[in-house]
């Protein structure tokens, strides 16, 4: 059982990037990392990105296997 608080972790987790729907450019730019930059303080790297309107984006956790829940491993 987790301790209060605590949420678990995926291995990979697939998302679209709403805020950055009909974006181009310096703004789509600023969307995307914004998006980044917030899965890694939870500990996550983005490592795809796939186009569209709006783009999806797949980030990996960067936490240890062993520290991953159970159907996550």
């Amino acid at each position: 059982m987790r301790p209060p608080g605590a949420t678990a972790m995926k291995e990979v987790v697939c998302k679209p990037i709403d805020g950055a729907r009909g974006l181009a450019g310096a703004e789509l730019a600023q969307s995307i990392e914004a998006e980044v930059a917030r899965f890694a303080r939870a500990n996550y790297a983005l490592s795809a990105l796939l186009p569209g309107d709006p783009p999806i984006a797949c980030f990996r956790s960067l936490a240890g296997e062993s520290k991953l829940p159970r159907g996550a491993r």
